[in-house]
């Protein structure tokens, strides 16, 4: 469970998707990990968030991010964590993010009005939105040059075309199964 404090209002929204996607996780997580299709996809997200999450680190824009997010606020608002559904959660359990009671991901934030996700090294989560990983700030782009973030656009690219051919997949396996329960 999400604690309360975080979860007054429009919060609550979240903690409905990450009960979803605990639900989708506890019907279908194993099947999935045990089918050859999406192991495939899973692996090559799991690739391509490396390859991503590896520039961005190299290029010096997880500590400029980590940084504003610490001292001023960021691109990591409140709504951004939000908007986060069951299925990108779901994917996210799946790549082996944990959403338990003694996760660090079901806690709240440690930064008032940002994203849930948000901890004091960056996004606690593997899989972001492409908002999180497209939007490079005034002082990003002042601080990094152009063919850098050409170079990291690029790797998100791939990234998100991947996770869209797993989510095509996951939710038609879910909908075959569905059919199957109500024949």
């Amino acid at each position: 469970m999400i604690s309360d404090e975080y979860m007054n209002g429009t919060g609550s929204m979240l903690q409905s998707e990450i009960e979803k996607a605990i639900q989708l996780n506890e019907r279908f997580g194993l099947i999935l990990l045990n089918d050859p299709e999406s192991s495939r996809l899973l692996r090559k997200l799991r690739d391509l968030v490396r390859r991503t999450d590896s520039a961005m680190l190299q290029s010096g824009v997880v500590s400029a991010c980590a940084r504003c997010a610490n001292d001023k606020g960021s691109c990591c608002f409140k709504e951004m964590g939000e908007s986060y559904g069951a299925v990108g959660l779901f994917i996210n359990m799946l790549l082996g993010s944990v959403f338990n009671e003694e996760s660090e991901i079901t806690e709240k934030t440690d930064l008032p009005g940002s994203c849930h996700f948000v901890g004091s090294s960056g996004c606690k989560l593997f899989a972001r939105q492409s908002f999180c990983l497209n939007y490079f700030c005034p002082d990003l782009k002042n601080s990094v040059d152009e063919d850098t973030i050409l170079g990291i656009q690029r790797s998100v690219g791939q990234q998100l075309l991947a996770g869209w051919e797993l989510e095509r997949v996951l939710a038609r396996y879910m909908a075959d199964a569905d059919r199957q329960t109500h024949i």
